[in-house]
C-alpha cells in the first residue's frame, strides 16, 4: 500500500455532528432497521479498497457505542461481512485461573498483536495468498531471544543467534510450518515465473547452439532453482533487506545519528537491552521501564501495520506482487470489548509516523456519548458523532473533509451510537448482502502458473524444433513450416526446383574452384508454397523455376566464355522470402548479414511480385545501397521510402510500371482488335484483386479505370470464391460489356475463366495482366478452344510459342535463348514432366536480362577500379560503390527479353522502351502478338500508335 502522510490535530476538538444541533426524532422498529442496513453498507464501501487510479487513503477508526447487547449483535453482524477476507476479532481476555507468572507489562500487548496477526493471515479469499507478519514475528523472535553472553560478547551472541536462524529451513512448531507452507504460496508467484522466463529466454536464443539434451537442462533448471529459491524466501529469515526497515523506523532508536546502529544486529542489541529495561523490577528504574515497555509496545505496533503496508503495496515495477492487486478489501481488526489501550497505540503509532495503512480498526463496546473514546487519547481526537441512519452523512462529511485533514489533522473516529432497541432489529437489518469490488482480471491467482506453464512451453517447444527441423546455416523453419533465408550450399527448397537448385550450386563449387574472379548475386524468389497463400500448397512454382532456370544460363554462358579468366563469374545465392513473400523483410535483414560478412555480394535480382513485403523488403536492403534490380513486379512506387516518399537510387526495376502498362492497355481496349474479332470497347468491367498486401491488384486496376476513362467501372474480390458472384453480376443484365479487365494474380485466373465461360455471356473480350503468363503457358490450348471467351493479355517478353502474324519481329531480330532453354530442360531430365511443371520461359528469359545487367555492371566497375591483388593471392573483390555507379550509368543492351535500358524513363525511376506485347490465342494454343509498344531491341523504330513512355 502506498504510505500517505497522516497529520495530527493541533489540540482537542469536541466531538462534531453530522449537522445543525436537534432533537431526536421518533425510531419505529422499521426506521431502526433501515438505519442498521445504512450502517452496514457504509462499513463494506468504507473497506473496499479504491483502485489504485483512485488511490488508498488513511482509515478511520469506527466506534461503535451502546449497552452491551446492541454493540455485540453489532460485532457478531461485522464479522460475519467480513466472511473470506482477512479479519481479526479480538475479544476481552479471560483471566487466567491461579497465579499468574510474572510478564512484562508490553507482553500483554504482543499477545493481543499476535492474536490478531494470526486471525489476519487465516482469512484470504479463495486461491488468494495469506497475509504474512514477518517484521513483526521478527520482533516477537527477538523479545523471546535468549543468549547467554553478556557485556561487550553480547553483540556476539546476538549475531550467532541470527546466522543459525538465517539458515534454518526446517521449522519446528506446528504454527512455524503453517506459516512455512504459507510462505512458499506466497513467495512461488515471484521468483518461478522470473527463473522460467530466464531460462526459457536462455534457451529460445541459444537453441541453435545448444544440444537438444542441455537445451532441455536448461529449460528444467528454472523451475528447479526457482523451487529453492522459493524455499529460501519462505523460511522464518524474510531477508537482510526488509529487515533493514528496522533502522529506518523511529523506535528504539536513537536521536543522534552517530549513536544509531549500523545494521541488523546493533538493533537487535538495543531491542533486546530495552526487553530488559522493561523486565526491570528495580524501583528506582520505573521511569526507564515504562519508557522502554512504551517503546517496545509502538515497535510491536509499527511491525504490525508495517507488514500490513507492504502486503497492501501496489506498484507497477513490482510485477510478481500480484497479490497486493487482488486484495480488493482491507483488513479489519475488530474490538470487541474495553481494550482501550491497543487502539490507542495504533493511533499513537499512526500520528508519529504520518503513514496511512491499510487496517480498518473496530470498537464496539460501552462509552460516554458526551466525552472522546477511551480507545483514543483525547487531545489528538475529533469525534463525528450520530445515529445509524447518519452513518452515511458522517462518512460523506469525513470524505469532504479528508483533504483538508491531511493537513489540519484528521477527525480519527467515527462514532455510532446504539440503542437497547437496535439488538432486536440486528437481525433483519444483517440480511443486506455484502458489497465488494471484484478482483481485476490480471490479478488472478492463475496468471503467474499460466505464464509460467507458457514460457515453459514456448521454450521446449522451441528447442525441440530447432533441434528436429533446423533448415540449414542461414535458413530458417517458420509456422507455416516453410525454410527461408539465404542458401549457400545448394539447399533445396522445394523438391521440384531441385534439378536447377542442383545445378546452379554445382556451378557455384565450379567457380569457387577455377580460382578466377567472381561476384556474389542474390536470387530473392519465393521458392516455397504454403496452403495460406495465394496460390495455395500445390503451385508449381513454374514462375520461380523459370527464373532459377534463366540466371542458370546466364551463370553457365559466363563460365563457357572464361577460357581466358577475364571475366568477372557469377555466384548465385539463392534466398527465399516465402510463399508469397511473406517473409521477405526478414529475409532481406539475413542479405544484409550476409553481406556485411561476404564482400563478394554485389547486388540482389529477383523479387518479382508487387507486394507490400516486397517494398519493406527492396527499402531493407535500400538502407545499405545494396543495389537491387527486380525481374517482373510492376508496382510504380516499389521503389520509394514510405517515410520520406523519396526514391531509393539503389533500386532498378527492370518491367514497365503499372502507369504506362494499363494506358498501353486502355488504348488497345478502345481502338480494338479487330484481326482477333475483339471490336473498340466502350464499356468495361474491370475485376481486382483486393488482397490487403499485394500491391498489384488494387493499383493496377485502379489506373486501367483511370486510363479506360468513361465505361469502365471496378469489381473487386479477395479469394477465387468471390469471382463466380461478380461474374454472375455482370453478365446476367441485359447490356454487357464489351470488354473485361483482369487486374488480378493467375492463381485466380482458371477460376475467373471457367466462370465467365459458364455464364450467360458470350463471345465475351477478356484481356488480362501480365502476371497470368505462367497460367496462360501452361493451359494454351484449353484457352484458344474456349469459344465463349476470346483472351488477350499483356507481356513483358515475347513468348516463347509465337506466330508473327504482323510482322512485329523484323526478320533480323533472333535469339537463341529459348533453344538452350530447352537445352537445359533436357539435360536436367525435365523433359518428360508436365507441361505445367516446366520452368516458365517468359520469366526465365526477363530473369536472365537481370543477371546479365547485373554482371556487366560489376564487370565495368571490376575492370575500372584497378585495386592491387590481394596479398593472399586470391581474386580481387568488386567494390559493391562501383556497381551501383555502373547501373546508374549502364549503356543500353539488346537483351533476349527486349531492350534493356535501366534508366532514361520520365520519371526518371524506371527502364526505358521496355516492351509491352499484347498477345492472344490461336485455337491450337500457339500465342500469337498482336500488339506491340517499346522496344526489342535499341535500333527498333519507336511505335507512333503507342502513348509516350
Amino acid at each position: 500500500m502506498t504510505s500517505a502522510p497522516l497529520s495530527v490535530p493541533e489540540g482537542p476538538r469536541s466531538p462534531v455532528t453530522a449537522g445543525p444541533a436537534q432533537a431526536d426524532p421518533v425510531h419505529t422498529s422499521q426506521s431502526r432497521r433501515e438505519g442498521l442496513q445504512e450502517l452496514l453498507r457504509v462499513f463494506d464501501r468504507v473497506r473496499v479498497r479504491p483502485t489504485r487510479r483512485s488511490g488508498d487513503i488513511p482509515l478511520p477508526v469506527l466506534w461503535v457505542t451502546g449497552p452491551w447487547e446492541a454493540t455485540s449483535a453489532m460485532a457478531d453482524a461485522l464479522e460475519e461481512r467480513c466472511a473470506g477476507t482477512p479479519c481479526a476479532v479480538l475479544t476481552p481476555p479471560q483471566e487466567a485461573e491461579g497465579p499468574a507468572e510474572p510478564a512484562p507489562p508490553y507482553a500483554t500487548r504482543a499477545a493481543r498483536l499476535s492474536e490478531a496477526a494470526k486471525n489476519l493471515a487465516e482469512h484470504a479469499s479463495p486461491g488468494e495468498a495469506h497475509l504474512r507478519f514477518p517484521l513483526f514475528a521478527q520482533v516477537q523472535w527477538l523479545l523471546g531471544l535468549h543468549v547467554t553472553e553478556e557485556g561487550h560478547e553480547l553483540r556476539d551472541g546476538v549475531r550467532r543467534a541470527m546466522n543459525q536462524r538465517r539458515r534454518q529451513i526446517g521449522t519446528g512448531t506446528e504454527q512455524e510450518r503453517r506459516g512455512f507452507w504459507k510462505n512458499v504460496r506466497a513467495y512461488a508467484e515471484g521468483p518461478l515465473p522470473a527463473w522460467a522466463a530466464a531460462t526459457a529466454i536462455l534457451s529460445a536464443g541459444w537453441a541453435d547452439q545448444l544440444t537438444t539434451l542441455f537445451g532441455l537442462c536448461a529449460i528444467l533448471a528454472g523451475p528447479v532453482i526457482g523451487s529453492f529459491h522459493v524455499l529460501l524466501l519462505s523460511r522464518n529469515w524474510a531477508g537482510r533487506r526488509r529487515y533493514m526497515w528496522f533502522l529506518r523506523q523511529p523506535y528504539l532508536m536513537p536521536d543522534n545519528r552517530r549513536n544509531q546502529p549500523r545494521d541488523l544486529t546493533g538493533f537487535a542489541v538495543r531491542l533486546l537491552s530495552a526487553r530488559d529495561d522493561a523486565a526491570s523490577a528495580d524501583p528506582r528504574r520505573q521511569r526507564e521501564a515504562a519508557q522502554a515497555n512504551d517503546e517496545i509496545e509502538r515497535l510491536l505496533v509499527n511491525a504490525f501495520l508495517e507488514d500490513l503496508r507492504q502486503g497492501y503495496e501496489r506498484r507497477l515495477w513490482k510485477v510478481w506482487r500480484r497479490v497486493a492487486w487482488a486484495r480488493t478489501s482491507y483488513p479489519v481488526l475488530l474490538v470487541n470489548g474495553d481494550d482501550d489501550r491497543l487502539v490507542a497505540r495504533v493511533e499513537e503509532v499512526r500520528a508519529a509516523t504520518r503513514l496511512a495503512d491499510p487496517l480498518l480498526v473496530v470498537v464496539t463496546g460501552p462509552g460516554d456519548v458526551a466525552g472522546a473514546p477511551r480507545a483514543v487519547p483525547a487531545r489528538r481526537v475529533s469525534v463525528l458523532a450520530g445515529r445509524p441512519d447518519r452513518a452515511e452523512e458522517l462518512w460523506a462529511q469525513w470524505e469532504a473533509e479528508l483533504a483538508r485533514d491531511r493537513a489540519l489533522g484528521s477527525h480519527r473516529v467515527l462514532r455510532i451510537e446504539l440503542e437497547a432497541e437496535d439488538e432486536q432489529a440486528m437481525a433483519k437489518a444483517n440480511s443486506v448482502p455484502p458489497e465488494g469490488r471484484p478482483r481485476p482480471l490480471l490479478a488472478h491467482p492463475a496468471i503467474p502458473w499460466l505464464v509460467v506453464a507458457a514460457l515453459v512451453a514456448v521454450s521446449l517447444v522451441r528447442v525441440l524444433a530447432t533441434a528436429t527441423a533446423t533448415c540449414g546455416p542461414g535458413i530458417w523453419r517458420v509456422p507455416s513450416g516453410e525454410c527461408v533465408g539465404v542458401s549457400e550450399d545448394g539447399f533445396v527448397f522445394a523438391p521440384h526446383l531441385a534439378p536447377v537448385l542442383g545445378l546452379i550450386d554445382r556451378q557455384n563449387r565450379a567457380i569457387l574452384a577455377s580460382g578466377h574472379p567472381y561476384a556474389s548475386v542474390v536470387y530473392f524468389g519465393k521458392l516455397t508454397t504454403s496452403g495460406h497463400s495465394q496460390a495455395g500448397a500445390y503451385d508449381p512454382l513454374t514462375d520461380i523455376n523459370g527464373e532459377l532456370a534463366g540466371i542458370a544460363l546466364a551463370q553457365g554462358r559466363l563460365i563457357e566464355n572464361n577460357a581466358d579468366g577475364s571475366l568477372l563469374q557469377m555466384r548465385v545465392l539463392p534466398a527465399n522470402g516465402g510463399a508469397d513473400f511473406v517473409y521477405a523483410e526478414d529475409v532481406a535483414r539475413e542479405i544484409l548479414r550476409r553481406v556485411r560478412d561476404d564482400p563478394t555480394i554485389i547486388g540482389v535480382i529477383g523479387l518479382g511480385e508487387s507486394r507490400k513485403q516486397v517494398r519493406a523488403a527492396i527499402q531493407e536492403l535500400g538502407r545499405k545501397a545494396l543495389p537491387v534490380i527486380s525481374t517482373t513486379s510492376t508496382f510504380d512506387d516499389l521503389g520509394m521510402r514510405e517515410a520520406d516518399g523519396r526514391h531509393i537510387p539503389s533500386f532498378f526495376p527492370l518491367a514497365p510500371p503499372n502507369t504506362r502498362l494499363t494506358a498501353v492497355a486502355a488504348g488497345w481496349a478502345r481502338a480494338g482488335v479487330p484481326e482477333r474479332k475483339a471490336p473498340p470497347a466502350r464499356t468495361a468491367k474491370v475485376f481486382i484483386d483486393a488482397t490487403p498486401s499485394d500491391l498489384l491488384g488494387e493499383d493496377l486496376g485502379d489506373k486501367f479505370i483511370a486510363a479506360f476513362g468513361k465505361g469502365a467501372t471496378p469489381i473487386r474480390y479477395s479469394r477465387a470464391a468471390d469471382l463466380e458472384k461478380g461474374i454472375t453480376e455482370v453478365c446476367r443484365g441485359r447490356d454487357q460489356p464489351d470488354l473485361v479487365y483482369y487486374a488480378g494474380r493467375t492463381a485466380q485466373f482458371g477460376a475467373f475463366v471457367d466462370a465467365l465461360a459458364k455464364s450467360q455471356c458470350h463471345q465475351l473480350t477478356v484481356m488480362a495482366n501480365d502476371d497470368v503468363t505462367q497460367y496462360v503457358n501452361d493451359h494454351a490450348p484449353e484457352l484458344g478452344g474456349n469459344d465463349r471467351v476470346r483472351v488477350m493479355y499483356v507481356a513483358l517478353a515475347p513468348p516463347s510459342t509465337k506466330k508473327d502474324e504482323r510482322n512485329i519481329f523484323p526478320p533480323n531480330y533472333g535469339t537463341d535463348f529459348y533453344k538452350r532453354l530447352d537445352g537445359l530442360v533436357r539435360e536436367l531430365g525435365m523433359a518428360k514432366l508436365e507441361r505445367t511443371r516446366l520452368p516458365s520461359p517468359e520469366y526465365a528469359v526477363q530473369a536472365q536480362d537481370a543477371a546479365v545487367a547485373l554482371m556487366r555492371a560489376a564487370q565495368e566497375a571490376f575492370s575500372g577500379q584497378g585495386a592491387p591483388a590481394p596479398e593472399d593471392g586470391g581474386p580481387g573483390v568488386v567494390d559493391r560503390g562501383g556497381v551501383l555507379l555502373a547501373l546508374e550509368n549502364l549503356q543500353e543492351i539488346d537483351g533476349d527479353s527486349g531492350l534493356v535500358k535501366l534508366h532514361g524513363a520520365a520519371d526518371g525511376r524506371h527502364a526505358k522502351d521496355r516492351p509491352i506485347l499484347l498477345v492472344a490465342i490461336d485455337p491450337d494454343g500457339r500465342q500469337v502478338v498482336v500488339r506491340q509498344c517499346g522496344k526489342l531491341y535499341a535500333k527498333q523504330a519507336p511505335n507512333p500508335g503507342c502513348p509516350e513512355p
